[in-house]
């Protein structure tokens, strides 16, 4: 029989703490997004993202225990490190996640984006990704990275678009972009 490792959401003592902590959290807002931390009831989206292909360019697809691994891993940076995941929502719902820290072996700060297949070419990855990166660039990261697949070449649009540099790319197929402030374009025009 195999049980299920979704998170529980019971009403718990250490929900107020929680909510609590969760507020003391950056949350960034754009003119048609919210990127805030990450709750347990977004947990249902992010396993459905990674579980599928689409995923295979962050390690996916994943197991339900994997993705919770990866969730809690990307959620404990933010007490952890400062860093962390943001979740992404439009009108009150998820639709996606921004990343916005480290994973072991990084050596900058790392920035990475997923969204629902149903939120992709409407620019919201882009608006996100700027509202992150401007907030990472505010708290003096420099540089930031991205490490994408050579395959994946929307990811690699966007980080072009969004003025990283491709600095490396390894025989495994992995790119390297940097961004730093000075690239950086938060005109009112990127958003468009």
């Amino acid at each position: 029989m195999a049980v299920s490792i979704a998170p529980a959401t019971l009403p718990t003592p250490g929900k107020a703490l929680a909510q609590a902590a969760q507020s003391a959290l950056p949350v960034l807002q754009t003119p048609r997004l919210v990127l805030r931390a990450p709750c347990l009831a977004d947990f249902a989206l992010y396993a459905e993202l990674v579980a599928t292909r689409r995923a295979a360019h962050i390690g996916g697809p994943m197991t339900e225990a994997e993705a919770w691994a990866d969730f809690a891993n990307y959620c404990a940076g933010w007490l952890l490190r400062g860093d962390g995941v943001f979740a992404l929502s439009r009108e009150g719902e998820t639709i996606g996640f921004i990343f916005a820290g480290c994973e072991p072996g990084d050596g900058a700060l790392e920035l990475g984006f997923l969204l629902a297949a149903e939120a992709e070419g409407k620019g919201y990855a882009f608006e996100a990704a700027r509202a992150a990166l401007d907030h990472l660039f505010a708290l003096g990261a420099d540089p930031v990275v991205s490490y994408i697949e050579a395959a994946n070449t929307r990811a690699r649009a966007l980080a072009e678009r969004l003025g990283g540099v491709l600095v490396e790319q390894r025989e495994s197929g992995s790119c390297t972009y940097r961004y730093s402030p000075d690239d950086a374009d938060g005109s009112p025009e990127a958003y468009a």
